[in-house]
């Protein structure tokens, strides 16, 4: 007898609980809370590539910030004067100064093939450039530096956060440039691209 009234109060205590289970179906408030905060500041990543070129050391930001790209002369001499059957060379330090947590690897890569340009003259088409990863601007006179390196060639690089790269360039006009393109003018435009690995 006994053995069935504990039978029947563990029925009562197990539908009791059945119930309080099903009972907490509408809204969970008993388990929100709020805390106040103090008004902060957030602040986004700040994606920033320097250049810094050979000749003069000025740097700049590769954005500028009207969010277009910047565009950096390299003069090849002081004088800028390429002599025929002769090379000379420039170059440009990029540097990966983003203040994005993590580690933030950037890729940068010359984007094509050099562009030359020379208002009709036909001076252009006598110019070779070669483009060249390295790890410094000393390294961009260097001659054995583009031994190998072809023209169509278009190096890339990992700069790691706070790090930086180097693209050097070799500017070379033919032997056989004609004498009547004495004192003409040309230019090379080389795309450099960056993205985020």
């Amino acid at each position: 007898m006994r053995s069935s009234q504990m039978m029947k109060a563990a029925g009562l205590v197990l539908a009791a609980v059945l119930l309080g289970l099903l009972a907490v179906q509408g809204s969970y408030a008993l388990w929100n809370t709020a805390v106040s905060a103090n008004a902060g500041t957030i602040q986004a990543a700040d994606f920033r590539v320097s250049l810094t070129d050979t000749q003069t050391t000025n740097t700049t930001n590769m954005t500028l910030p009207d969010g277009t790209a910047a565009d950096i002369a390299l003069s090849t001499t002081p004088a800028g004067v390429v002599l025929p059957g002769l090379a000379s060379y420039a170059g440009i330090q990029l540097g990966n100064v983003t203040n994005a947590g993590g580690p933030f690897t950037i890729r940068a890569a010359i984007g094509s093939i050099p562009g030359k340009s020379d208002a009709g003259t036909g001076l252009a088409g006598y110019l070779t450039v070669k483009a060249v990863a390295a790890t410094s601007l000393d390294q961009c006179s260097n001659a054995a530096l583009y031994a190998s390196a072809l023209p169509t060639d278009l190096p890339a690089m990992t700069i790691t956060k706070g790090a930086t790269g180097v693209f050097c360039f070799q500017v070379a006009l033919s032997a056989t440039t004609p004498a009547a393109l004495a004192g003409s003018t040309a230019g090379v435009t080389l795309p450099i691209v960056v993205t985020q690995q």
